[in-house]
């Protein structure tokens, strides 16, 4: 064997070493970027609209001008808010606070949260005694939260 070959070989070992190494680089390079990338906000629901409203298709045929009928006019009548004096006031024993629920179901829309220690007004259970129809003291908002989480407090 001379020394031109064993340059060869030696030479074709270091290459094939390096396209490994470089491959492996780069496919390391992609997972971690792909692991680090934040994820993409989560919207909910209960968010203030800031996203703007999509745009109305214009129509393609002109509206036909004619005269309104007369609606009979009847009075709306606004919903009936439970007094204070109908349940009792409470504050949020857990710590990491609860969420606040359209319904009494655990299924139901999540329309807020309740921090630890808020105070809140318990208006009424449900037949079950699983869950808790509450007021916020600092907003008025209504919803429903898991009962036994609740610690009624002194007037």
């Amino acid at each position: 064997m001379s020394w031109a070959h064993l340059i060869k070989i030696l030479s074709g070992v270091f290459l094939a070493i390096a396209l490994i190494v470089g491959g492996c680089f780069f496919a390391a390079q992609y997972v971690i970027a792909q692991f680090t990338a934040p994820p993409p906000r989560p919207t909910f629901p209960n968010d203030s609209a800031t996203a703007r409203p999509k745009p109305q298709p214009k129509p393609s045929i002109a509206p036909v001008a004619t005269q309104p009928s007369p609606k009979p006019s009847a009075t709306p009548k606004p919903s009936p808010k439970p007094s204070e004096t109908v349940g009792y006031r409470a504050r949020i024993t857990l710590a990491q606070g609860l969420n606040l629920r359209e319904s009494p179901s655990r299924d139901a829309t999540r329309i807020g949260g309740v921090t630890s220690n808020t105070r809140v007004t318990v208006l009424e259970e449900s037949p079950d005694r699983e869950w808790q129809r509450v007021r916020l003291e600092d907003s008025g908002r209504e919803g429903w939260v898991k009962a036994g989480y609740t610690e009624r407090v002194n007037q």
